[in-house]
């Protein structure tokens, strides 16, 4: 292989065993979670989960980003200083709005989606935990710290399960998963910072220059964010908002399920290709033959994965919820295909980055936000869960499309060819694999059928994978 993909699988390698980690543990979590919670506990839970994810996204992650785009540069310019005390005035800053918001929205939010006002409060307070993980997060990348990630990720989920499984029988179920998040995620904050946080010598005094140049590359990514928000999570809130509590709790299931298993590993990619995409490109280094084959490769490992849950739909609802939440095999292949789309388009988003320009992403993903929720408010009282997976589906290809359209004159980064050669080989490896597992396992059913289709299914696509490696990532 070139230098190229063995570097690419190095990083991706060195962060993979995390990503597994949670994925072997979701396996477990999911089902408990499934099996102990009501449909309705599950509907408030995943719609408590999406608040929380959205205020992050408009308080604390876009904080975190300019954290990981600045820091090597002013740590060459010896103003690390000012830097990271700048940064933490735009964070306290952003905390008091955030604490008027919620004042100003609890009852809006709890007479529309019946969300207990006590729950919705307890989301503000893990927005600091939750917002230092995101740093902490973007620290560890920056000081190539995949070890200690995988870590702080398995005892995360291990003392999140076991003191939720400790709480459930002392308090309601939704406030038992809530405080075991709270408690877990700010004993694991404790630890890194005190490991890895950079000792620096916080100071009031703003730097125009710093504070400037850091919110126009990151503000622009709250309404990127959100709008990519509303596409993957405003279906959930459509049913509740139509008293549609069972659809809500079928669909809240799927997401969960899906977002645990293939979120982790898709999104590891640009988790470990971006600090050294960016790095590359700070130091005048042609950054095109990289994101090539780092898309290649993306597409080499988890097209297979993500088709495997439009195959076998059935049998993956079947396992994971036992015939709870038998339905979800309706939105399951649409959420597959839309997570790999999201996870693809940011690696081809890098060129946003790289240039400074957010404010185009930001444009058309709001324009496309506001269409998914026309979708959503026009499909779902209509056809249910198809209406939400068609809404869901629909926008994010139209995301995709409009952001690979969009190019800079001066910026030759991706070479495109390759990437569709690779897709389609891709793909029509999982059409062989398919085949030979549709064809030998027609008269038989069952929870541990469907296992074993699934895992021979992907067998075959990586040993077909393996074989004809040179002609799928060939360039």
């Amino acid at each position: 292989m070139s230098k190229n993909y063995k570097l690419i699988l190095k990083y991706f390698f060195s962060y993979l065993p995390s990503r597994l980690l949670v994925v072997l543990n979701s396996f477990i979590i999911v089902p408990v979670f499934a099996q102990m919670l009501t449909s309705g506990e599950m509907g408030i839970f995943q719609l408590t989960i999406g608040v929380l994810n959205l205020v992050c996204t408009c308080t604390t992650d876009w904080i975190s980003k300019s954290v990981l785009r600045f820091y090597q540069k002013y740590t060459e310019q010896n103003r690390l200083n000012e830097f990271l005390s700048n940064v933490v005035i735009i964070s306290v800053v952003v905390y008091l709005i955030t604490i008027l918001f919620f004042i100003l929205t609890s009852n809006y939010v709890y007479l529309r989606f019946e969300i207990p006002k006590g729950i919705y409060f307890f989301t503000l307070f893990m927005i600091i935990p939750v917002g230092l993980r995101q740093f902490n997060y973007q620290l560890l990348r920056i000081f190539d710290k995949p070890f200690l990630y995988t870590f702080c990720i398995v005892i995360y989920q291990i003392s999140m399960l076991s003191l939720f499984l400790l709480f459930a029988g002392i308090i309601p179920k939704t406030y038992a998963i809530l405080t075991a998040m709270f408690i877990s995620i700010s004993l694991i904050d404790v630890y890194i910072f005190k490991e890895i946080a950079p000792r620096f010598k916080f100071s009031w005094v703003v730097s125009q220059e710093i504070m400037l140049e850091s919110l126009r590359y990151a503000l622009p990514q709250i309404i990127t964010n959100t709008s990519i928000w509303v596409v993957l999570n405003v279906s959930r809130f459509v049913f509740q908002y139509n008293k549609m509590f069972d659809d809500t709790a079928v669909i809240s299931a799927a997401a969960l399920l899906e977002t645990s298993i293939l979120t982790p590993l898709f999104s590891s990619f640009t988790f470990a290709i971006f600090p050294v995409v960016v790095r590359k490109f700070e130091q005048k280094n042609i950054v095109k033959l990289f994101i090539t084959n780092s898309i290649q490769l993306y597409c080499a490992l988890f097209i297979p994965l993500s088709v495997m849950f439009c195959y076998f739909s059935k049998d993956v609802a079947q396992i994971a919820f036992s015939g709870k939440y038998q339905s979800s095999y309706v939105i399951i292949s649409f959420f597959a295909v839309t997570l790999l789309f999201h996870e693809l388009m940011k690696l081809f988003n890098i060129k946003y980055h790289l240039k400074n320009k957010t404010y185009i992403e930001m444009a058309v993903s709001s324009l496309v936000g506001l269409l998914c929720l026309y979708l959503n408010i026009t499909l779902i009282p209509k056809y249910s869960l198809v209406g939400a997976g068609i809404s869901v589906l629909a926008s994010m290809l139209l995301l995709f499309t409009l952001n690979i359209a969009i190019q800079f004159k001066d910026m030759d980064y991706v070479k495109y060819s390759s990437v569709l050669h690779t897709s389609v080989f891709s793909f029509l490896i999982t059409v062989v694999a398919f085949g030979f597992v549709h064809l030998m396992f027609i008269p038989l059913s069952g929870v541990w059928i469907g296992l074993l289709k699934i895992v021979i299914y992907l067998f075959l696509c990586y040993l077909l994978s393996a074989v004809f490696y040179k002609k799928l990532l060939e360039t």
